[in-house]
């Protein structure tokens, strides 16, 4: 039988209309609305970790994918990684999959929630465009509708507002990521400790090559090489 949070299906679906929510507010601020930067994965993460129960998960999950992406800033034209996306499925998968386990978000689940979700901050860019595209179709089908007298046109131009709303797919493949989670043996999840580290060694790098200088690459690379040595010392590995 797969985990489940306290409450089960019922509180799942529900934990997962809340994420829907975020998610797709967070959507439209990205690029439709106000751009406060409200949907940076260091706002949106514990955010949408507090409306599922654990607002210190998903600060645990924000400010690496922060770091991750601090150099991608989505200005006009410029359409960089989808941060918010990758941001809303990892934090609506991974905490109540912590949930469930009753461990919380802790290094070995976050690793193992990065490495099968960040594909979706790559591919993010892409169906970010298709949608664009596609509302663009059905604003063009509602003007058509509305030179026939259709009174309904209005409802077409909301079908376009349903993508931004599939953080609640996080939620409903939680216990399967629970599952994997308690069913891994200990070499696996020594491996996905340790990768959390790397993790945080590769955001480091990354927010250092966010400053424009021509020395950025070579800080990066040191800066990455210490965070791991430092954090494979205090794991006793040498």
């Amino acid at each position: 039988m797969l985990p489940l949070p306290a409450g089960g299906w019922p509180h799942l679906l529900a934990m997962a209309a809340l994420a829907a929510l975020a998610g797709g507010l967070a959507a439209v601020e990205r690029k439709g609305a106000l751009q406060l930067m409200l949907s940076r994965p260091l706002v949106l993460a514990p955010v949408l970790g507090w409306l599922l129960g654990d607002a210190q998960g998903g600060l645990l999950l924000g400010v690496p994918l922060e770091l991750l992406f601090l150099g991608g800033v989505n200005l006009g034209g410029n359409l960089p990684d989808n941060e918010s996306l990758l941001a809303g499925l990892l934090t609506a998968a991974v905490v109540p999959a912590g949930m469930a386990l009753g461990s919380g978000v802790d290094p070995t689940l976050a690793t193992l929630g990065l490495a099968l979700l960040f594909p979706l901050a790559l591919y993010g860019r892409r169906l970010e465009r298709a949608s664009e595209m596609r509302n663009t179709q059905l604003f063009e089908e509602a003007l058509a509708r509305v030179a026939r007298g259709d009174t309904r046109a209005a409802r077409v131009n909301l079908r376009g507002l349903l993508l931004p709303f599939g953080c609640a797919l996080g939620v409903l493949c939680s216990p399967l990521l629970a599952w994997v989670r308690a069913s891994s043996g200990p070499a696996l999840l020594a491996a996905l400790e340790g990768g959390w580290h790397a993790v945080w060694a590769v955001a480091a790098a990354c927010a250092i090559r966010a400053i424009r200088d021509h020395r950025a690459p070579w800080i990066a690379g040191v800066s990455a090489a210490a965070v791991i040595a430092v954090a494979m010392a205090v794991r006793g590995m040498w």
